[in-house]
C-alpha cells in the first residue's frame, strides 16, 4: 500500500461579478480567489494498481453531510485520473474536514484538486499540467484554481486563470454560520443585469489592495434576501471593527478584512460575543504554489 498526505486549502472570493451567461445557462464570472490557511486533511492510499482495471474508491469522513460514496468529488477524481491513464486500483481516501461543505469556501473542490496532483505525483502517472486543469475543469468550476493556489483572477466558468501577485499573509477574518446554500440554487435565482466590463477584479489583479469599495459581489442579491442570517453576519463583522465584509462564492461564509489598528483576534472576538452561534476564523492568504503538503514522500506498507 502507498499512503500520502496533503493539505487542502479552502478559498476565499474577495470579489464576485457576473458578467454574462452563455447559451447552455451556466454564468460567466470574473473574480478574484484567495487560498486562506484554514485546510482540510487528506490521506490517500493506494494498492492493487494495475491495468485494465476498475477503480474502487472507498471515502472516510465523519463530517456531516459529506458524501463517502462515489459522488464525493475526491473520489469522482480518482476515478477519472486513473482512467485517463488507463489504469484501476483500491484507493481509499481519509478526510479531516475542517472546511464546511456549502459555505462557499471550495472545500470539495478542494480535496478533488488535492488528489490529482497527489496521485499523479506519487504514481508518477506524468499526466501533464494542462490535461490536469482539463480535467479538473469536467469536475467542477473551482476546481482547477486549486492546482494554482495563491492568489488569481477567475473567469468564464472557471476555465480561464490569471494567477495575480495577491496579498500572501494578509490577514483575514472568515464568519461561518450554520448554514448550506446551494451553489446552483444561487446561479438559478440570479436574474440581475450582467456586470459586463466590472473594474473591481481588473484593479485587483493589477495589484490594487482590497478594500470595501472591492469586496462586491452579486449573488449576495440572492442570496441575502433568502438567508437574512448572512446580512446579520456581515453587519456584525463591521461592527465588531472588520474594515470591510463580503460574502464568499454562494455563501454562506463572509469574509472581513482587518484594519491596521486592530487585530484579527481582536475583531474575532469582538464578533463572537454578539453571535455565539456562528463559527469564526482568522486566516491568511497563502502563497502562490502548490497547496502545502505535509508528507511529500509516499510511504509504503
Amino acid at each position: 500500500m502507498l499512503t500520502a498526505t496533503c493539505l487542502a486549502p479552502a478559498k476565499v472570493n474577495l470579489c464576485l461579478r457576473v458578467v454574462g451567461r452563455r447559451a447552455d445557462g451556466y454564468h460567466l464570472l470574473d473574480s478574484i480567489f484567495a487560498a486562506i490557511d484554514l485546510t482540510d486533511r487528506v490521506v490517500i492510499s493506494v494498492s492493487n494498481l494495475c491495468s485494465p482495471k476498475e477503480t474502487d474508491v472507498d471515502v472516510r469522513c465523519a463530517y456531516p453531510g459529506v458524501p463517502t460514496d462515489t459522488t464525493n468529488l475526491a473520489a469522482r477524481a480518482a476515478v477519472k485520473l486513473l482512467e485517463e491513464c488507463g489504469l484501476g486500483a483500491k484507493i481509499t481516501i481519509g478526510i479531516d474536514k475542517q472546511i464546511p461543505p456549502a459555505a462557499g469556501l471550495g472545500g470539495g473542490s478542494s480535496n478533488a484538486a488535492s488528489v490529482l496532483r497527489c496521485l499523479n505525483t506519487i504514481l508518477r502517472l506524468n499526466v501533464s499540467e494542462k490535461r490536469l486543469r482539463e480535467m479538473a475543469l469536467q469536475l467542477g468550476a473551482d476546481v482547477p484554481f486549486f492546482l494554482t493556489g495563491g492568489c488569481a483572477r477567475v473567469r468564464g466558468i472557471g476555465e480561464d486563470i490569471e494567477p495575480v501577485r495577491g496579498w500572501p499573509g494578509l490577514a483575514l477574518i472568515v464568519a461561518i454560520p450554520p448554514i448550506a446554500v446551494s451553489t446552483a440554487w444561487a446561479f438559478r435565482g440570479y436574474s440581475g443585469s450582467f456586470a459586463d466590463g466590472a473594474e473591481e477584479p481588473s484593479m485587483m489583479a493589477s495589484g490594487v489592495e482590497p478594500h470595501a469599495a472591492l469586496l462586491l459581489n452579486d449573488l449576495e442579491k440572492v442570496v441575502l434576501a433568502t438567508y437574512p442570517e448572512i446580512a446579520h453576519v456581515k453587519r456584525g463583522l463591521l461592527e465588531a471593527g472588520a474594515s470591510a465584509a463580503v460574502m464568499s462564492g454562494s455563501g454562506a461564509a463572509v469574509v472581513a478584512l482587518v484594519p491596521p489598528s486592530m487585530s484579527p483576534q481582536a475583531v474575532a472576538e469582538a464578533f463572537s460575543s454578539s453571535h455565539p452561534g456562528v463559527r469564526v476564523c482568522c486566516t491568511r492568504i497563502l502563497p502562490a504554489g502548490n497547496p502545502p503538503s505535509v508528507d511529500p514522500t509516499p510511504s509504503y506498507a
